[in-house]
């Protein structure tokens, strides 16, 4: 039997025959994440979703969480591409915008934005980056991840996600709503896969949306991302990783919207 999913539903201000969006969120997050992102979409005459993968935010499944795969997390969002009854465009956020191309590649969408999003390949750069550069962000993040920590300090969030300067009001609010991951994905996903590297040439448009201040995703990744899609990353060089969440939250939404627009 499936599972309930949280599925955040906002509809345009002035509705009309636009494309649905639907918005996957990033480890350790849920649907939480977009709530500001999917009123400028709304304001700007969007319909959107925002998903909460099992084990996630109001979704069922914390209990199953540890285990769930990869693809498990691909079924829910198959399952919340059903509810909605259309392709859609799907804005996928690090390990969201890793499904989302895993999604693209198996049925139809009407566009793709990846923002901060773990390339095809893998988060194998990733660990090495954040190895070289922020050893201390690593390990405070590892000690999340594996449950030693119920809750994220605020201090590690503000250098690991977050643009300078945002305020820790902000910080503190992502903290409070950050959780566990499922390690069983995670690891999924350390096995370098350099053949999904190949370059694609999509019939959809696609957006490929870098942090210029990003201590997880180094730009070379964003830059194999963009070229296993066929197009040219931009970089918005304040924001940081989580920058739905931060205070660069308007150039996202100003990007996504000019995107958007262009469909």
């Amino acid at each position: 039997m499936p599972l309930q999913l949280e599925l955040q539903h906002v509809p345009a201000v002035q509705p009309g025959n636009r494309t649905p969006i639907l918005l996957l969120h990033g480890a350790f997050a849920g649907a939480w994440c977009w709530q500001q992102v999917q009123q400028d979409l709304a304001t700007a005459g969007w319909e959107s979703y925002a998903l909460s993968l099992r084990g996630h935010g109001q979704s069922e499944g914390t209990l199953m969480l540890a285990s769930a795969t990869l693809n498990d997390y691909l079924a829910d969002v198959e399952q919340a591409l059903g509810q909605i009854g259309q392709p859609c465009i799907l804005i996928g956020h690090s390990l969201g915008g890793y499904l989302a191309q895993q999604i693209a590649e198996r049925q139809i969408v009407a566009g793709l934005a990846l923002i901060a999003s773990i390339p095809p390949y893998g988060l194998s750069g990733s660990l090495s980056y954040m190895s070289a550069l922020h050893p201390n962000l690593l390990m405070g993040l590892q000690s999340f991840a594996l449950g030693h920590t119920s809750k994220p300090e605020s201090a590690l969030l503000q250098h690991l996600l977050f643009a300078k300067n945002t305020p820790m009001s902000m910080v503190d609010d992502f903290a409070q709503h950050a959780q566990l991951e499922s390690m069983t994905a995670l690891s999924e996903l350390w096995m370098p896969q350099w053949w999904k590297n190949l370059p694609r040439f999509p019939k959809f448009p696609v957006l490929v949306l870098g942090a210029g201040d990003d201590s997880i995703i180094p730009f070379s990744d964003v830059q194999i991302t963009a070229q296993a899609w066929s197009v040219t990353p931009i970089m918005l060089a304040e924001a940081g990783h989580a920058m739905m969440c931060d205070r660069t939250q308007p150039q996202l939404s100003t990007a996504l919207l000019g995107w958007l627009a262009k469909i």
